[in-house]
């Protein structure tokens, strides 16, 4: 299987040549673009601020290609692309036109890069469960022309909501709530244009049983952020890092199984990007060689199965 990191902390604009060999050389084969940092909702929505994605898509496509060139020649593939979040400002019009935009011009960067999908997080609503339903509808049927124009699958993922200080449940955090909405909205489509990206950490955090929830999205899952925390916070650590006794805080073991169960043949991709954020330079290279090293584990785990 194909192993994949975020391109998050560890390149950006100005050394993404010497990132992507970094990735290659601790033993990646693909990369999970963080393009979610061109763009920061709160400055959108306070300020009306857009200078990346208001520029016309060519010149947005432009600025990318050197990127994308000097990923062939390293040999990095990207499996995936991380959209900006939220995707939803209550009460503000011109900034919900203004993310829609967005989205689809970073669709269009999915093609240039040759990646197939671009994770999109749902809306996160705090009236009815209906009217969450509906905002949530709405806003992914607008993404469905330009999915089909560029070839992209657009992925909804598990969320939480931990805005008073307790993890609470969130939008498509019920998986079969999430199977219906991936069904819903292609039928809507006409075709499979949607899927699904699991987190590994948000269900930790939520006490998902690993295994059941994958039994349950089945072959709607395409992608993956693995990582792990303490089950209190969303921290985004290596795999492995935390345990009480003798037992992990992640059940692995049952995150893959439920891999295997469904037989998902995509990306092991890591977004561990908090592994690295406070690390001395000089250890970021062991550190990212052990993240790969753990996909290489689960996938001959996956395999031998």
């Amino acid at each position: 299987m194909r192993i994949g990191v975020q391109s998050g902390y560890i390149y950006d604009d100005s050394n993404y040549e010497t990132g992507l060999q970094m990735i290659k050389d601790a033993g990646f084969d693909c990369v999970d673009f963080n393009i979610d940092t061109k763009l920061r909702i709160g400055a959108l929505a306070e300020k009306g601020e857009n200078p990346f994605f208001s520029q016309p898509v060519e010149k947005i496509l432009d600025y990318y290609r050197p990127q994308k060139q000097a990923a062939d020649r390293i040999g990095v593939r990207y499996g995936q692309m991380h959209a900006p979040f939220p995707v939803y400002v209550d009460g503000n019009a011109a900034a919900n036109t203004a993310i829609v935009d967005c989205i689809i011009k970073c669709m269009a960067v999915c093609a240039l890069f040759e990646c197939p999908y671009l994770i999109v997080h749902p809306i996160i609503w705090e009236g009815s469960a209906a009217e969450e339903r509906a905002l949530n509808m709405e806003f992914y049927t607008k993404l469905i022309p330009a999915a089909k124009q560029y070839g992209v699958c657009i992925c909804l993922e598990n969320m939480f909501n931990g805005k008073t200080g307790h993890i609470d449940e969130a939008v498509c955090s019920d998986f079969r709530e999430a199977a219906d909405y991936i069904d819903a909205l292609n039928a809507v489509a006409g075709e499979e244009i949607f899927g699904f990206c699991y987190d590994v950490g948000h269900a930790t955090l939520l006490g998902k049983n690993q295994r059941r929830s994958l039994n349950i999205l089945g072959k709607r899952l395409k992608t993956l952020h693995i990582h792990d925390n303490d089950g209190r916070s969303d921290l985004h650590m290596q795999p492995y890092a935390y345990s009480r006794g003798r037992y992990y805080v992640t059940d692995w073991d049952g995150f893959l199984a439920g891999l295997r169960d469904i037989g998902y043949d995509g990306v092991l991709s890591f977004e561990t990007f908090h592994s690295l954020v406070s690390l001395p330079a000089a250890l970021k290279s062991a550190m990212l060689a052990y993240i790969a090293a753990c996909g290489k584990y689960f996938s001959e785990v996956m395999e031998e199965a």
